[in-house]
């Protein structure tokens, strides 16, 4: 069990260097009324393009809906694993342009960029029209899954308390981590 976290640190360590600071999971807050409306995660895919899809949906009413009023391939897809933005090249680090968003909920399709905060906790996803001034930006802020759901998912004979702390160990060493690269990134 212990070479098992121990590769689980090395391997969430190894791919903190390599990846940009926007991936990860984000919660994104609705505009209109400062409500947590979803969970997304955004990914770089191998191609480089930067991706994001919607995991869960956090509002009762929202849960189990389609795209209704989405266009071509989106139409009726079920919004829960819809891939919701794409197409974003990377300018710099946490740094993305030239993509395209989705918006569910009225199914308009809009250039998109997207800009991490120097602390990494927070970003700036702008949807947009045309120009990058003609839109409308939200603020999504990073979702830290709790310690106790990353013990859940570990087989039943090894969520004991030695293993719940070496996980919790590893979670804060992996937070750890991406709070000294965003240091990092933000004083070059």
């Amino acid at each position: 069990m212990k070479k098992v976290l121990t590769m689980a640190a090395l391997g969430l360590m190894s791919f903190s260097s390599v990846a940009d600071i926007a991936e990860g999971r984000w919660v994104t807050i609705d505009d209109e009324d400062g409500s947590q409306a979803s969970v997304v995660e955004i990914k770089v895919s191998q191609d480089g393009e930067l991706k994001g899809t919607i995991v869960k949906l956090l509002r009762e009413k929202d849960q189990g809906k389609s795209c209704e009023e989405c266009p071509d391939e989106f139409h009726n897809q079920p919004i829960e694993g819809l891939t919701f933005m794409w197409g974003l090249e990377r300018e710099g680090e946490g740094e993305w342009r030239s993509g395209r968003i989705l918006d569910p909920k009225s199914g308009s399709i809009y250039k998109s960029k997207l800009d991490v905060a120097e602390d990494g906790q927070s970003l700036e996803v702008r949807g947009y029209i045309g120009v990058s001034w003609i839109g409308r930006s939200q603020q999504w802020l990073r979702y830290d899954e709790p310690v106790s759901a990353a013990v859940e998912s570990l087989p039943a004979d090894a969520a004991d308390s030695d293993t719940a702390a070496a996980v919790e160990a590893v979670s804060e060493a992996a937070a750890a981590q991406a709070e000294s690269a965003s240091k990092a990134v933000a004083a070059e």
